[in-house]
C-alpha cells in the first residue's frame, strides 16, 4: 500500500511494533520500506479495476518503484515494463509466497531478475495480497 497510496510516512511502522522486525533477516520485505520515497518525480497508474485490483509505478530520480495490489482474489497480472528506458534495469521484486493459516499472512519471497522495456513481467498475487518491485539501471 505504501506505494500505490500516496503516503509520506511509513505504513509499517503506524500498524506494527518496531521491535518485532528489529531481525531483519527474518523480514526481508523490510528492504522495500527503507528504499521507499515520500516524494516522487513521476506517478503512473498503469493498470487497474475500481474495489478489484491496481498497478502503479512511480520514480525518483532514475529508480522507479512499481505496486500491485489485490482485493480477496488471487489473480496473475501480466505487467508490460516498456515505461523503461533503454539497457538493462536490475528488478528486485517482493513478491507473495504461499499463504500462510490466514489470508493477510504471506511470506515475502525476493529476487533479483535483469530485465529490459521489452520485459513484460508476470505479477501473481494471492488473496488480499500484492507485488513490489523496484527498478534500477544496471
Amino acid at each position: 500500500m505504501a506505494a500505490v497510496h500516496y503516503q509520506p510516512l511509513n505504513f509499517l511502522r503506524l500498524y506494527d511494533v518496531p521491535s518485532k522486525h528489529s531481525n531483519t533477516a527474518n523480514w526481508p520485505g523490510l528492504q522495500w520500506f527503507d528504499a521507499l520515497f515520500t516524494t516522487w518525480d513521476e506517478n503512473r497508474t498503469l493498470h487497474g479495476s475500481i474495489g478489484q485490483f491496481i498497478t502503479v509505478a512511480r520514480r525518483q530520480g532514475t529508480t522507479w518503484y512499481l505496486r500491485a495490489m489485490t482485493d480477496e482474489s488471487a489473480r496473475t497480472l501480466s505487467l508490460p515494463l516498456s515505461f523503461l528506458g533503454s539497457g538493462n534495469w536490475t528488478a528486485t521484486v517482493y513478491a507473495d509466497g504461499t499463504p500462510g493459516t490466514s489470508a493477510y499472512q504471506k511470506p515475502v519471497v525476493v529476487s533479483t531478475p535483469t530485465v529490459t522495456s521489452a520485459t513484460v513481467l508476470s505479477v501473481a498475487m494471492a488473496p488480499s495480497g500484492g507485488h513490489a518491485v523496484v527498478l534500477m539501471p544496471s
